[in-house]
């Protein structure tokens, strides 16, 4: 997309899944600056992700995400363990995942790969990784806005 071309419509539910606070600071941050229209939620761990997901507890309230952004190096229930429930979840399934992590581990990909995750991102520190990741984010909103439109 263009510089100075405004995306329009619905904005896109993001559930980010991440326990640093500095990486929550810095998505916020490139979203806000790229002028991507979205609705982020933020959880700290696995346990935490899934009951959002799934609207259990004091998450009653939630709304479905569009997309998650799934950390895998999180404290208790691992990305691994969320992205295998979240694929054996018939009502979860079909939201997109793209793991963003510091790992480089190819364990890690592989597994990710296995459970059909739509990206696989290692934390970008630099500008084109996040322009890379905000692109990602605009595909997935063009075809979820299609979607519901």
């Amino acid at each position: 997309m263009k510089p100075g071309i405004k995306i329009t419509g619905r904005a896109i539910e993001i559930l980010h899944v991440e326990d640093s606070p500095g990486d929550v600071t810095l998505l916020k941050q490139v979203l806000k600056k790229a002028g991507f229209p979205n609705k982020l939620n933020v959880v700290l761990d696995g346990e935490q992700a899934l009951l959002f997901l799934k609207r259990e507890k004091n998450y009653s309230w939630a709304p479905k995400p569009d997309v998650v952004l799934l950390d895998l190096k999180l404290p208790g229930k691992d990305g691994i363990t969320v992205l295998n429930e979240i694929r054996q979840n018939d009502s979860l399934t079909n939201i997109p995942v793209i793991v963003l992590t510091g790992s480089e581990s190819e364990l890690d990909m592989n597994w990710a790969s296995r459970l059909s995750v739509q990206h696989y991102l290692v934390k970008p520190y630099d500008l084109d990784g996040f322009t890379e990741l905000i692109k990602l984010l605009r595909e997935i909103w063009m075809k979820t806005f299609r979607k519901h439109s």
